[in-house]
């Protein structure tokens, strides 16, 4: 029935697509009549709405957050009012995306290929120069039926993302970027450029070398010649021709050679990610290996791979010396922090990992993992009254923060029901999925507790995501 539907509504797409392309038309009203940019950010909210649903996003404060940090530093350098979210999705395909309203997704496994942090920071840059020269938008010119065209190809990609095909979700997104045929390869090539001529000047005014922008995109197209298969869909999505990169390549000659080092983070988050594609019996071995053959981007970053994995097989003696060996090696950094954190508390040292986040917290004051995992610790050690006053604390500070909605829901319990409920409704909400906001909503509603001002709260919630439900059924 998915797959019906999915070629159905391609087909539906392709209906509406002209026959010849236009030349790329001026940035200006032309694009805003097609898709209004507040049409742009609630499409791209119920996508990732969808993708969330599907059990795509990775859900890691850690990966997420230095996600986040990484795209905060190229779209400040590209002074755009747009506000952008930037995500991890569980895939080991090398690619990346930009959808509607500042939406972008990043493949685990494009993280784990780049080699060095201007090579991720030169893919996010070419998707961010997507959004912010307003690409889907500008796809469709004139056509009075251009809304149904994008809203059709992006309903394509959420069809296929909920059927858990990730090659067809991506090139479905990608799809309602383009023409059909020939006019679709057209215009998307010209989109790239673009994209990549933009791009460049974000990378490099964020501080990067523009010469990893060419680089990159060429080693994944010799890289493609011998290994024809989804780990590099990014080349589909994105299609990379020797032009391309000649241009790139003759673009960075006028930028200066900047020789920066990797942050502490990315190399941190590869190494984190990269154990979710080993089994628990290889981890160990694999990193072994790549220590005593000095086969390695950062020594220390091995040995925090090596914690990792020793912690995997509740190796906690060995886990504990290699996380010790990690701090040796590398600058201060809240991931080290949280790891030291994890071991202690997984050895059942409650205490010494609530001493290893506060130390975090020192140092970190504002670090999102480190905040969780206090609270975590504080579960542990049986103090949750501690533990609910500090998410009420940060709930105030980040009111639209969903996990810790669902943080509260938890330790709410029982013994809240009318809490319980509205706090998990909230989780809801945030996260765009308002059918199960709604029955949360109704069933805090229902529930015992004198507690008016969140009874007026959870009435004025449900009045509000009803309403969005019915103009959501009549689009």
């Amino acid at each position: 029935m998915k797959k019906t539907l999915l070629c159905s509504t391609l087909m539906f797409a392709i209906a509406f697509t002209p026959a010849l392309a236009a030349p790329l038309p001026d940035l200006g009203n032309v694009g805003e009549e097609a898709l209004s940019q507040a049409d742009e950010a609630r499409i791209g909210r119920e996508i990732l709405s969808q993708i969330r649903d599907a059990g795509d996003v990775v859900q890691d404060a850690e990966v997420n957050a230095y996600l986040a940090r990484l795209g905060k530093r190229i779209t400040s350098a590209a002074a755009t009012g747009n506000d952008f979210t930037f995500f991890a999705v569980d895939d080991n395909s090398i690619n990346a995306f930009a959808m509607p309203g500042g939406v972008i997704g990043v493949h685990t496994g494009l993280l784990l290929a780049a080699q060095s942090e201007g090579e991720l920071a030169s893919v996010l840059s070419h998707e961010v120069a997507h959004v912010t020269q307003r690409h889907l938008a500008r796809m469709r010119e004139t056509s009075t039926h251009s809304q149904l065209w994008i809203l059709a190809a992006v309903l394509a990609g959420v069809l296929a993302s909920r059927s858990g095909n990730s090659d067809a979700t991506f090139g479905a997104l990608n799809a309602g970027m383009g023409m059909a045929a020939q006019t679709q390869l057209a215009y998307s090539r010209d989109f790239e450029r673009e994209a990549d001529r933009i791009g460049m000047h974000y990378l490099t005014d964020a501080g990067f070398d523009a010469r990893t922008m060419p680089a990159f995109f060429e080693r994944l197209q010799q890289g493609n010649r011998y290994n024809d298969n989804k780990a590099l869909s990014f080349l589909r999505t994105h299609p990379v021709t020797s032009e391309r990169i000649s241009e790139g390549q003759d673009r960075a000659q006028s930028q200066p050679v900047r020789m920066k080092p990797d942050s502490t983070d990315f190399l941190l988050v590869r190494e984190k990610l990269r154990l979710n594609t080993l089994s628990p019996a290889d981890a160990v071995p694999y990193y072994q290996r790549a220590l005593a053959d000095r086969r390695f981007l950062s020594e220390g970053a091995q040995h925090y791979g090596l914690a990792r994995a020793y912690l995997a097989q509740r190796n906690f003696a060995a886990a504990q010396q290699a996380a010790s060996d990690a701090v040796r090696l590398l600058p201060a950094d809240p991931m080290l922090y949280t790891l030291q954190a994890e071991i202690a508390l997984s050895a059942g040292q409650t205490q010494q990992a609530l001493a290893h986040y506060r130390q975090g917290l020192t140092a970190f004051p504002a670090s999102r993992a480190l905040l969780l995992g206090e609270v975590q610790a504080l579960i542990a050690s049986g103090q949750q009254g501690v533990a609910l006053r500090q998410v009420q604390a940060l709930l105030a500070r980040h009111p639209a923060d969903a996990e810790l909605h669902r943080l509260a829901a938890r330790l709410y319990g029982e013994n809240d029901a009318l809490s319980y409920h509205a706090e998990l409704g909230h989780a809801f909400y945030f996260e765009q999925m308002f059918e199960s906001a709604l029955v949360q909503y109704r069933l805090a509603s229902a529930a015992k507790g004198d507690n008016f001002y969140l009874r007026s709260s959870v009435e004025a919630r449900m009045r509000e995501v009803e309403k969005a439900l019915k103009a959501r059924a009549a689009k």
